[in-house]
Parts: C-alpha cells; sequence; structure tokens
C-alpha cells in the first residue's frame, strides 16, 4: 500500500508588505509630506473664504483617534463628518 503526498498550499492573507528600514522611512516621509499637503490645501482655502467648517480625524502613534473640528454645531459636525464617511466608502481609490 503506498501513501499518497498531499500538497498543502499556504495563503496569506496578511497584505503588510515587508520593507527594510530605509524604505519604511521613506514611506513614513512620503506620508507626511502628502499630510501636509492636504493642511496646506485646507489652509489656502480657510484664507480664500472657501471653506467656512471643516471635520477632520487623525491618528497618532499610539493608535488614539482624534476628531478636529469647526462648526457651527453638534448637528453640522455629526453631519459633515458622516458625509464625508459616505464619500471615503464610495469614492477612494487607493491608486
Amino acid at each position: 500500500m503506498t501513501k499518497k503526498r498531499s500538497i498543502v498550499k499556504v495563503i496569506s492573507i496578511n497584505d503588510v508588505k515587508k520593507n527594510s528600514q530605509q524604505e519604511l522611512e521613506q514611506e513614513l516621509e512620503k506620508r507626511k509630506t502628502n499630510m501636509l499637503d492636504i493642511v496646506d490645501h485646507l489652509r489656502k482655502e480657510i484664507e480664500d473664504g472657501k471653506i467656512l467648517e471643516f471635520t477632520a480625524t487623525s491618528l497618532d502613534l499610539q493608535g488614539e483617534c482624534q476628531i478636529h473640528c469647526y462648526v457651527g454645531d453638534v448637528a453640522a459636525g455629526i453631519g459633515m463628518f458622516e458625509i464625508g464617511k459616505n464619500i471615503l466608502m464610495t469614492q477612494y481609490d487607493p491608486e
């Protein structure tokens, strides 16, 4: 009687890239630059009077989430946050 050898295929759903320290530092610098570009754009739009109110969220190194907002009232802030969430879910394209 011969034993049949089965071939096991391992599939990983871990999408974290294994990068060198230098690649990680470059990616962090790129992220920082991109975030500052967004903040600069917001600043210009506020200075030009094009943005009257805003909401934004952030995540720090310790995993703390914060919401940053300047709104007329809480209901407006919640509405803007929900609209932003909807836009992100329906229109986000990582490419």
